[in-house]
């Protein structure tokens, strides 16, 4: 069904979509004769993106041993398929980083969004079978739907927008937009991500991934498979962005994820750390992607700081996650 919709909505010629270099980029990534080199080539011909992608590697965020001063040596390190990826992220975020949707903060989504992508990137290393930087690339463009609904139907994705319950816990918060947007245009923005990406000849697994994202546990993705753990990476890294991104913390949030955590057997130390570490990195790639951010307090200090919780589709004891604060800090 999703699919035949998203074809109906493409057909409008009004989804975000790579343009430029960015697209001569991901004609060549699906040209089976074309390689690295005439990759690269188109690269270096678009100072924005070169630049953009050698501050990428040459950041903390890569993890490359010494500075990269090369495009076509940038490309060998980190190959084609995340160049391809990224280039394409980077087309994105510059062409919309403004919009006509009135409900629709695009500077937030952003926010969110390199949240989710530093977060799965982070956490794709720690799990050890997903390549890091595709999951970065595939983490920042994980809600595109929402921006294509923004971007096709301004107006009436607006009365959506604004029919979402004010006070709603993010769980509940996305549950019920969820539902607005099938009622409203017969696809949800998970869905219409996963058939954009598909579009774009991403992986399948991360297509799927990303559609089963906010509910992985009922894709029909057996558990532990590659595809039902790479949604909940999302599930985790949407979570943890959410922290980042918004004013406030609640209990709930916090409890939500160290539920997601365990889902992935990352222990309370070890989300600790994580934590921290993708904060930092956070801001430290949104100066390479123009995108704003804000200082965030180690979790520990968000622990304390968090408010009482709001409405929820369902409870997780948090008391245990301010205990585990007091044991982390007198460590």
């Amino acid at each position: 069904m999703s699919t035949s919709v998203y074809e109906k909505i493409k057909t409008s010629e009004k989804l975000p979509s790579p343009t430029g270099v960015a697209l001569q980029i991901l004609k060549l990534s699906q040209d089976d004769e074309s390689g690295a080199e005439e990759i690269a080539a188109v690269v270096e011909s678009d100072p924005a993106i070169a630049s953009r992608l050698l501050k990428l590697v040459n950041s903390s965020l890569a993890g490359m041993p010494r500075q990269i001063a090369s495009v076509s040596r940038a490309v060998a390190l980190v190959g084609t398929r995340t160049v391809t990826d990224l280039a394409l992220a980077f087309s994105l975020v510059s062409q919309y980083s403004r919009g006509y949707c009135p409900a629709f903060n695009y500077e937030l989504f952003w926010s969110d969004s390199l949240g989710r992508a530093v977060a799965s990137r982070h956490i794709a290393h720690r799990v050890k079978i997903f390549a890091p930087d595709e999951a970065f690339a595939c983490g920042l463009i994980s809600r595109i739907g929402r921006l294509a609904l923004a971007t096709a139907f301004p107006v009436e994705y607006a009365d959506v927008l604004n029919r979402v319950t004010a006070d709603a816990s993010d769980e509940l918060a996305e549950l019920e937009l969820t539902e607005l947007e099938s009622a409203a245009f017969d696809i949800s923005h998970d869905e219409l991500t996963a058939e954009m990406m598909r579009d774009w000849h991403m992986p399948a697994i991360f297509c799927d991934a990303v559609r089963a994202q906010r509910t992985p546990d009922e894709g029909g993705f057996e558990s532990g498979s590659r595809i039902h753990t790479f949604a909940r990476i999302l599930q985790l890294s949407g979570v943890m962005s959410a922290i980042f991104s918004r004013p406030r913390v609640y209990r709930d949030s916090l409890s939500r994820l160290l539920h997601e955590a365990n889902s992935l057997d990352v222990n309370p130390q070890i989300l600790h750390e994580t934590f921290d570490a993708v904060s930092h990195e956070w801001r430290e790639t949104g100066e390479i992607f123009s995108i704003r951010t804000r200082p965030v307090p180690s979790l520990a200090e968000l622990y304390s700081q968090a408010q009482e919780p709001r409405i929820t589709l369902k409870q997780q004891p948090a008391d245990r996650l301010f205990e585990l604060s007091g044991e982390i800090d007198g460590a």
